[in-house]
């Protein structure tokens, strides 16, 4: 018999695919199926969905143009389908991280579907002390997303309060001109200094990761050898109705190469579920055909869609 915790978390995983139905999953090219073991799934539930639009890098070669430009669409196509916007005071605020990605020589954690990155705060033009390292897990199919324990080891603090699981829909995808659903669990902590750059340095941190057979003395590095400079806004949320919010996003990632400079941008915005409600249907239709009706206004500003990290690992 399943117990009620179970009946909840299928319940929820439920709501997305129910508001979706024309967005079958599909495996975007840089997630694989990978065999697992059978274990207790952990009782995590669909915490929340986020919604990506690549956009055009040539429309933000000055980002805070390009950033102020493009809200403007936002809110224009906001009004015209009587989605309420709710403004910050200062909606153009810029945030400056460094990002990066860290894996074996082999690409072994990617080739287990697993993804460590490190984001690094700037305060003026120096990066503060500390970092934050991330551990995602990422598959097409929420089952086999949810076989994965990401629970650190006991006297590491997570930064949030439960272990995310999310499903990313890139629109407008490079694999099938059409929106892929993936799903995701990541767990985050913020630490004071570097682990030792090896893999049992972050297996010590994050037990999953000693069962995937990779050596403990691996060392790991950056991928591709750079870290990305990431600007950002959070201009606001979206009010779809039905106490449905979707908190926007505008990013710009600038990648130093030997050949010259890479500039990727998107839009997304991102909403959570509750285990106890159900939004409406025209809330949520409201919320998944939203990047649809921006695209439609304004395609000339839109990419084929990729998840942003693929870039680097490529």
């Amino acid at each position: 018999m399943k117990t009620l915790l179970q009946r909840i978390m299928l319940g929820s995983l439920m709501v997305l695919m129910v508001a979706c139905a024309t967005q079958a999953p599909a495996v975007v090219e840089e997630v694989k199926e990978v065999a697992v073991a059978q274990v207790p799934a952990p009782t995590y539930f669909l915490n929340s969905s986020e919604y990506k639009l690549l956009l055009k890098a040539d429309k933000f070669e000055d980002f805070n143009a390009g950033f102020a430009e493009y809200w403007q669409y936002v809110k224009e196509v906001a009004a015209a389908e009587g989605i309420a916007v709710l403004e910050k005071e200062e909606p153009l605020k810029l945030s400056h991280k460094q990002v990066s990605f860290w894996d074996t020589q082999d690409l072994d954690l990617r080739k287990n579907s697993f993804l460590l990155r490190r984001k690094s705060k700037y305060k003026g033009e120096e990066i503060t002390p500390g970092f934050e390292f991330g551990l995602k897990f990422r598959q097409p199919g929420p089952a086999t997303t949810l076989s994965k324990d990401l629970t650190m080891t006991e006297g590491y603090v997570p930064k949030f309060d439960r272990i995310e699981l999310e499903s990313d829909i890139v629109y407008y995808s490079a694999l099938n001109g059409g929106d892929d659903v993936t799903y995701a669990v990541s767990n985050s902590v913020q630490l004071d200094d570097m682990p030792s750059n090896t893999y049992g340095g972050f297996a010590k941190i994050y037990p999953v990761l000693t069962t995937l057979g990779i050596s403990e003395d691996a060392e790991l590095s950056m991928v591709a050898g750079v870290a990305v400079e990431e600007w950002m806004v959070k201009p606001g949320k979206l009010e779809f109705g039905d106490g449905l919010y979707g908190r926007m996003d505008m990013s710009v990632w600038i990648v130093k190469t030997e050949t010259g400079e890479m500039r990727i941008a998107e839009f997304s915005f991102d909403h959570d579920f509750s285990q106890d409600k159900d939004y409406d249907a025209v809330a949520m239709e409201r919320c998944t055909s939203f990047i649809n009706k921006l695209n439609d206004y304004k395609p000339a500003w839109s990419e084929v869609g990729r998840l942003k990290a693929a870039y680097l690992f490529d």
